[in-house]
């Protein structure tokens, strides 16, 4: 009987010790359910990293990562003078600068009557040399008709002319693009345009005006830019209005219109008194065309 009391207590501490380590093991079962949660949480984890706030979103299909401003969605895609198509636009060719000297015969204006360039005599070949309009006062000044002309130059475009009359003979002439005129430091350079103050910009109001075509005026290409009036109103069109109604648009025609006025800009030069007009609508036996 001493034994069996003595003995109890041991017993009891040891059923304890085996109850409590039962608790804190855990069993096969849970211990795999444990490794599959813990392997999924770490493959989604590594799925999907979220990226930091207002970062762009990565490249797809590839390490290339996120497109800067200068991929083909930011925002230089398509801009300048190397990508003139838009995202997709190819460089434009380089075309080589050229010295050229000869006789200046006359200078020519484009179909707003504004001058914009000149025919040159070179080694017998009556050549036309395009300048832009704003360049035609400081142009005109520093060389005359009749006057031996030095300038550089680059090639111009070719254009198919539907007619080859004695009113598109300086059209048909081959086409330079100016850089510049004179030698040395003296040298005329072609600049861009001076921009209007911002703080003198005024809100332009439409003018409604009705007259006959006393002439059509047209571009190198053939194609329809402006209609003056009989009373030496210019009114300025896009090629467009020329395709759509060219059956209605005839010399002798009464028409009405409205327009705005073309604002002047520094430098350029008119061959004639004429009032222009950049066209908005304009109305043809009775029917209004929107033009712009």
């Amino acid at each position: 009987m001493q034994t069996a009391h003595k003995l109890l207590p041991l017993l009891l501490l040891a059923a304890t010790l085996h109850t409590a380590h039962a608790q804190q093991t855990p069993s096969s079962d849970q211990t795999t359910k444990t490794k599959v949660k813990t392997k999924r949480a770490t493959s989604a984890a590594s799925a999907v990293v979220p990226a930091p706030e207002g970062a762009p979103a990565p490249f797809p299909g590839g390490p290339r990562g996120p497109q800067g401003p200068a991929g083909p969605n930011g925002p230089r895609a398509g801009r300048g003078p190397h990508h003139p198509g838009g995202p997709q636009g190819r460089p434009q060719a380089l075309r080589e600068v050229k010295t050229y000297s000869g006789t200046l015969s006359s200078y020519t204006t484009n179909p707003e009557g504004l001058y914009d360039g000149f025919l040159v005599n070179l080694n017998g070949t009556a050549t036309r040399v395009h300048f832009p309009p704003h360049m035609a006062k400081a142009l005109m000044a520093a060389t005359k008709p009749g006057q031996t002309v030095h300038f550089e130059a680059v090639a111009g475009p070719a254009f198919s002319l539907p007619t080859a009359t004695a009113a598109t003979a300086a059209a048909a002439a081959p086409r330079l693009e100016l850089v510049s005129v004179g030698e040395g430091t003296t040298a005329l350079q072609l600049t861009p345009p001076v921009r209007p103050e911002a703080t003198a910009a005024t809100t332009a109001t439409a003018t409604t005006v009705s007259g006959t075509i006393a002439q059509l005026r047209t571009d190198e290409r053939g194609q329809l830019r402006g209609l003056v009036l009989a009373d030496n109103t210019l009114l300025l069109v896009p090629p467009h209005v020329g395709e759509q109604l060219a059956d209605k648009l005839k010399v002798g025609t009464s028409i009405q219109a409205t327009a705005l006025a073309v604002p002047a800009t520094e430098g350029v030069v008119a061959a004639d008194a004429l009032r222009r007009l950049r066209t908005q609508t304009l109305t043809i036996n009775g029917t209004r065309f929107l033009v712009n």
